[in-house]
């Protein structure tokens, strides 16, 4: 029965001359890359070079291992190559995003702002009033008093709870829309902190 050869068992220790450990190191490092087969491959060159030669074409398989140095630190180089190049495509795409968040809450902001003006327009446009034949309410306006906030929830048609929680999560401007849309007489109302009491927006 025939042994099989594990790759990745430990290899045995073999002595290695002094002036052939830093390309022994070389050659383990691109190993633990994945170039194992391209290694073999120069290598095998180059032993048939040195098994071939004599003295006289010495030169020559000098030359040869310095292509395969040479084709070595070009496969480094690329290496790193791709390596940055991942790196600066990641970047790129980190501003890219950053650019578009920033171009979102520009615009976001600018859609806050119109809406207020928007309210305010509409809040100082004066209403029509119907016409009435009877003199006596032609010119009468009805002044609103302030109500507290039972008395505008039951107004709004909704709880206190919610009059609470619609004023302390958005803008007083917004607040007096959503509280406009809510009143059936379409008023709008704003909280005041010194008296305690909401009162209407004309």
């Amino acid at each position: 029965m025939s042994e099989t050869v594990d790759d990745n068992k430990p290899s045995a220790m073999v002595r290695v001359p002094t002036p052939l450990i830093p390309a022994v190191r070389e050659l383990s490092r691109l190993h633990r890359q994945g170039r194992t087969s391209e290694i073999l491959q120069r290598l095998d060159e180059l032993i048939l070079a040195l098994d071939n030669s004599s003295d006289s074409t010495y030169n020559a398989t000098s030359q040869t291992i310095g292509a395969i140095y040479e084709r070595l630190d070009n496969l480094e180089s690329q290496l790193l190559g791709e390596s940055n190049s991942n790196e600066t495509d990641s970047t790129k795409r980190l501003a890219s995003l950053e650019q578009k968040i920033e171009g979102m809450t520009s615009r976001m902001t600018q859609f806050a702002s119109a809406i207020i003006q928007i309210q305010t327009g509409l809040n100082n446009q004066p209403r029509r009033n119907k016409s009435y034949n009877n003199s006596y309410y032609q010119g009468q306006t009805v002044k609103i008093q302030p109500l507290t906030e039972e008395n505008l929830a039951k107004r709004l048609g909704v709880n206190v709870e919610t009059v609470r929680k619609e004023r302390s999560s958005q803008p007083p401007p917004l607040f007096v829309g959503w509280s406009k849309r809510k009143d059936t007489s379409g008023i709008g109302w704003e909280f005041n902190s010194h008296t305690g009491l909401y009162h209407p927006v004309t």
